[in-house]
């Protein structure tokens, strides 16, 4: 018996080999065919894509390498419609008959194998979906689900597949007439990916992600090998006070070799939240705060909110004390859901609640964003009535904190695509989003929609500010606004841009409002404003004037030197201080720190290490000190900046695989820990501006002799915070 399966299967092998085309070089086709299988596996498509092309390019009429060219186009980022055409071929090439050599049926894994799986049907519902074949693409899911078993794992996208294609009947039967959609224009578009806009709420500071290539060329070799494009970059577009539109500029957060992207920005445009994957494995949201014309390096939100799983989209109120993110943590309702944290009375966060069934859903859910008002949130979701893949959606909060039903906002916003971005202006009377469609400058690009007059106006005021310097002058970087609520006696501080002196603040109506404009901490005008009462929505200007008599008596900050450190010759440390208003903090040769406090306003920690040691200890005395002098330094001028600087020496460590790792975590983990004290005394991560952190490897070429030449090395193992 075994030798006639034998006999069966060696036959079927041959026939199966001449069946293939007679030019084809079958050791080279098996090992392309491996690779392409190993390359999606592996999540690169684009790559695989190229080799499943070359092979079809010799058995065109291969079922199989066609279902599979197919399927990575629906992986693709712009190219997803061109999967039709390949998947049609790979249906009409597929056999419901497999013989006896795939005894188990489909193999993806055979080179030999010419038919396509029962799965193709599905995806090529998919395909005619996203190309607007609606009848065609309803024919396929009802085929899918008549094919599939009543287990398999696509049964209920199948199902879901038929539900959006009744959505999408609906929607471009009832196309929204309502509105006028333009494409932001060249001097923002390119010709690559352009989207996930944000905006401030006086709409002259435009951030947005691109993949384009860099005006310096600077990132013109490096392609992220899963799509083949350049990796995400964060730019900024102003707008001047004739309402043009400048050239972006490409922000200094952004790390050429790393994927930055726009999620969220402030009322006033000066503190951004973006997405990094900077931690392999999943992405995380981070904070960078403008100061002066520079972006402070971004800060990893508190473990209340990122987690070890993926977070990819925050929202902030406009009153900073409430915080919309996406995660994938267990928990959920499926997929990706929307969180919500509020700011507790010391500053931090609080432990995070999953929005309710009204807005998460069994499938994702992402990019929130929540109007000025407080109480509008849009957000995208492949649930609900989407018409295909991510649809936005709108839902508004009652007084007892209860959400509406969602409603989709209609096509030709939405489309059979995944439209994720979208983010409105405080008047609702216009919003910003990104799209691949039709008509662009390249691929994605960013769409500004005039929507009508919403029959629920907000009900709020949007103060918006300009501080003119002196001719020939500049804005002094210590000047802010003081906004204080009369009733309530709550004040909140808003610093111009040093670029052009806006400033923007939420207020609200039938309340009056104390207005002090400061420059170097005093007072060089007041009014009073009072917000009209029964407006849904109002805009009020106000310009300042700085008188030059205004600025006398800047101060230019000196920072005295710190501790001078040496070495006696048995090893033990002495710190040599420089001036009679540097206090010092001396430790032995086997733990060295340094704190340096002066009166100039800063503070400088030192600790040196022994061999690949790295720690800080929260307890330590040393450390400690530090934190007292930067807090008292915050509370003395509002915030801080600090310097975070990393060393390693160039003797060689297995444990941490280079010394650059070692140097850079030494950078990292003192940074961490500064953060956490924050926290654990309650004072605002915000407050901490961080101008620098680097990882230095500095020192003499090691030449094997550490155990009898630590001294030569171990000075060149520290970490140095400064704070000033």
């Amino acid at each position: 018996m075994k030798h006639t399966l034998f006999i069966i299967a060696m036959c079927f092998l041959s026939s199966t080999i001449v069946a293939q085309p007679e030019d084809i070089d079958l050791s080279q086709f098996k090992e392309d065919f491996t690779e392409a299988n190993l390359l999606m596996n592996e999540g690169y498509y684009m790559q695989a894509l190229d080799l499943w092309k070359q092979l079809l390019n010799d058995d065109p009429t291969n079922a199989n390498l066609n279902y599979k060219i197919g399927y990575c186009y629906l992986q693709s980022t712009n190219e997803k419609a061109k999967a039709m055409k390949y998947l049609e071929t790979a249906e009409e090439g597929r056999s419901e008959d497999y013989s006896a050599f795939n005894i188990s049926g489909y193999d993806p894994y055979d080179p030999l194998e010419r038919n396509s799986p029962v799965e193709s049907k599905y995806y090529l519902g998919q395909a005619y979906l996203l190309n607007y074949e609606l009848d065609k693409a309803e024919k396929s899911f009802e085929q899918s689900l008549e094919g599939l078993s009543k287990k398999h794992h696509l049964r209920d996208d199948a199902q879901r597949g038929l539900e959006m294609t009744a959505n999408a009947k609906y929607q471009l039967s009832n196309p929204r007439m309502d509105i006028t959609i333009n494409n932001m224009g060249p001097v923002v578009n390119s010709e690559f990916n352009d989207f996930s806009p944000v905006i401030s709420v006086d709409e002259n500071a435009l951030f947005y992600t691109s993949r384009r290539i860099r005006t310096d060329s600077s990132n013109a070799s490096l392609i992220d090998n899963r799509d083949g494009q350049f990796f995400e970059d964060i730019y900024v577009s102003y707008r001047d006070r004739n309402g043009m539109w400048q050239a972006p500029e490409l922000l200094n957060i952004n790390e050429a070799s790393q994927h930055s992207a726009t999620i969220n920005v402030s009322v006033d445009g000066q503190e951004l939240y973006i997405y990094k994957d900077a931690d392999k494995g999943g992405g995380d949201i981070y904070a960078s705060t403008l100061i002066g014309e520079t972006w402070s390096y971004p800060l990893k939100l508190s473990s209340d909110i990122n987690s070890s799983h993926w977070e990819t989209h925050s929202a902030k109120s406009a009153d900073g004390n409430t915080m919309y993110f996406v995660s994938d943590r267990p928990g959920g309702y499926g997929g990706r859901d929307i969180y919500r944290s509020v700011k507790l009375p010391n500053g931090i966060w609080s432990k995070p609640l999953l929005l309710g069934p009204e807005i998460n859903t069994q499938y994702d859910e992402d990019a929130p964003f929540i109007h000025p008002d407080g109480k509008t949130l849009y957000f995208a979701s492949k649930g609900h009535n989407s018409m295909g893949g991510f649809d936005i959606f709108s839902s508004r909060t009652d007084e007892n904190g209860d959400w509406s039903n969602p409603i989709n906002v209609g096509y030709p916003i939405n489309t059979v695509e995944d439209d994720i971005f979208y983010v409105t202006s405080a008047d609702s009377r216009r919003a910003y989003f990104s799209s691949d469609r039709e008509g662009g400058y390249g691929l994605k690009d960013v769409y500004v929609v005039d929507l009508p007059v919403p029959d629920d106006a907000s009900n709020l005021a949007v103060l918006k500010g300009f501080v003119v310097p002196p001719e020939g002058g500049a804005i002094p970087s210590n000047t802010s606004v003081m906004v204080t609520d009369v009733e309530t006696g709550v004040t909140t501080s808003y610093t111009p841009r040093m670029r052009d002196g806006v400033f923007v603040a939420i207020l609200e109506p039938c309340k009056t409002y104390e207005l002090d404009y400061l420059v170097n901490g005093g007072s060089i005008h007041t009014e009073t404003l009072e917000v009209e009462c029964g407006t849904s929505y109002s805009e009020i200007e106000r310009e300042v004037l700085l008188d030059p008599v205004n600025l006398r008596g800047s101060v230019v900050k000196v920072v005295t030197p710190g501790g001078v450190i040496t070495k006696t010759d048995d090893g033990v440390t002495q710190v040599q201080s420089t001036s009679d208003d540097v206090t010092t903090v001396i430790t032995t040769k086997d733990d060295v720190s340094v704190i340096s406090a002066t009166t100039a306003g800063s503070a400088i920690f030192d600790k040196y290490f022994q061999y690949n040691e790295k720690d800080i200890g929260l307890a330590e005395t040393r450390f400690k000190l530090f934190m007292d002098d930067l807090v008292d330094m915050v509370n003395k001028n509002g915030s801080v900046d600090l310097e975070i600087e990393g060393s390693a020496s160039r003797v060689p460590t297995k444990t941490w695989k280079s010394n650059d790792i070692l140097a850079n975590n030494r950078a990292n983990d003192g940074l961490d820990m500064v953060m956490a004290e924050l926290d654990r005394r309650g004072v605002s991560r915000t407050k901490v501006n961080v101008t620098a952190i680097k990882g230095l490897i500095q020192g003499p070429r090691y030449r094997g002799d550490y155990q009898s030449n630590k001294q030569n090395y171990e000075k060149y193992q520290y970490i140095r915070i400064v704070a000033k």
